[in-house]
Parts: structure tokens; C-alpha cells; sequence
């Protein structure tokens, strides 16, 4: 008999999740039977074609216009998740960007704080968790964008933090540090998909670079019960480039 991981009856919010890496997050989740809740600053329009793959899976997911920066709207959110779905079992705090310090800053480390904070309550009585996406950059002061290092550094020490201050009240905070992960603004940079993923075949131990779903393989390891014993745990999913590279 094989073993299959289940979000079943667990409602899970993801920040920043519609697109990229929180999208595939989403996605994975919701394949796994969670009801899958999702915080952005866009539109809901702009969702609307994940929105339809996430229903094939059984949920309907829900889609919350919301700024992160803004903890009064945080908390507004997420105690109207708490009073629809009876509960909040997983947070995931994705949401980030990059811009100018105060943004960075805005968006990057306080708006992970006051997700979590918002959460507390519903996870504690769920024994949830939360993850944190960070940044590898943090480890190699690489991208040469200094707010972004320096502000995801912050979500790197708040990971830490909350995994001993929430850890008392039975919930499990670890984090995800990606490194190179396709996106829209490396095939901006690149000019296509195809010389992105050419340029790190040779530079990335592994061959090739990151996929968002390798994020979300690891973001559903750390939601479901096979790491229930971890907690304060910063995976680095980078390829193998920092270790071996």
C-alpha cells in the first residue's frame, strides 16, 4: 500500500499566491484536499485561471483582495477565513516583492509578521504551522538588489523567532530559502524561458534550474505530518549550488 499525503480537512492560506511560486503552492495543496485560501493585492481577475484548475480538485477555492502591509485589513481577513471555515490550520506567508526599501520592508518582514500574528490564534487551536518563504540571497548576499537581501533577511530572523515564540502554543514554523526559480522577471531578464533555464544548466549543481512546483513539493512536505518534528527549520532549495556549487 502506497503513502499518500492529505490536506484533507485542513484550510490553508497563501499569501501572495497568484502567481509564481504561491500559485504552484496553491495548487499543490488543493491537490492534496485542502481548502485552499488565497491573500493578494491583485485583482481577482487575475486569478481567475487558477481559481478554475484549483476547483477541479473538489474545493472552491476563496480569493481575499489584501495587503500584508496593512495589519488592520490582516486581521479583518483572516477572522473572516476563521468564521467561514471554522478554522485556519496552515499559513503560508509567500507574498513579497521587489521594490524600494520602505515597500521591501512593508511587504517582505512586516507583512509576514502580521499574517502570523493574525494566524496565531486559529493555528493554535488547529496546531498548525506556518512557513516562510525567504530567500537563499540572504546566505550570499547575491541578486546585487540590497533591499530585497536585506529585508528577506528579516523574514529569514522572523522565522526563527516565531518558531520559538509560537512553538509554546503548538505551532510549527519553519521556512523555504529558493534560490533561482523560474519566473516572469527572469525571463524578462533572459528574454525567454528557454535562455534562462540554457544560462543555469551550467551553473546550477543539479543541471537545471528551479521550478515553483519544487518549492510546493517542499512547502506540502512542511504542511503535512511528516515534519511534524521540525520546527525552526530554514530548508535551502537552491539546487545544490550553496553546498556543493
Amino acid at each position: 500500500m502506497s503513502y499518500q499525503i492529505t490536506m484533507e480537512n485542513k484550510v490553508a492560506v497563501v499569501t501572495g499566491a497568484a502567481q509564481g511560486i504561491g500559485a504552484a503552492i496553491a495548487s499543490k495543496y488543493a491537490e492534496a484536499g485542502a481548502q485552499v485560501v488565497i491573500l493578494d493585492v491583485c485583482p481577482k481577475s487575475c486569478a481567475e485561471e487558477l481559481l478554475q484548475k484549483l476547483s477541479k480538485y473538489g474545493k472552491k477555492a476563496a480569493y481575499y483582495l489584501c495587503d500584508v502591509s496593512d495589519s488592520t485589513a490582516v486581521a479583518a481577513v483572516f477572522a473572516e477565513v476563521a468564521h467561514r471555515y471554522g478554522r485556519v490550520d496552515v499559513l503560508v506567508n509567500n507574498a513579497g516583492v521587489v521594490a524600494d526599501w520602505d515597500k521591501s520592508y512593508a511587504i517582505n518582514a512586516k507583512g509576514t509578521y502580521y499574517c502570523s500574528e493574525a494566524a496565531k490564534p486559529y493555528l493554535e487551536k488547529a496546531e498548525g504551522t506556518i512557513i516562510i518563504l525567504t530567500s537563499a540571497s540572504v546566505f550570499s548576499g547575491g541578486t546585487g538588489i540590497p533591499q530585497y537581501v536585506t529585508t528577506k533577511a528579516g523574514s529569514y530572523a522572523l522565522t526563527l523567532f516565531l518558531a520559538r515564540e509560537y512553538a509554546k502554543a503548538g505551532i510549527r514554523v519553519n521556512g523555504i530559502a529558493p534560490a533561482v526559480i523560474m519566473s516572469k522577471m527572469l525571463v524578462e531578464r533572459f528574454g525567454s524561458e528557454e535562455a534562462a533555464r540554457e544560462h543555469y544548466k551550467t551553473v546550477m549543481p543539479l543541471g537545471r534550474m528551479g521550478e515553483p512546483e519544487d518549492i510546493a513539493n517542499i512547502a506540502l512536505f512542511l504542511a503535512c505530518e511528516l515534519s511534524e518534528y521540525l520546527c525552526g527549520e530554514v530548508l535551502i532549495a537552491d539546487g545544490g549550488r550553496m553546498h556543493i556549487g
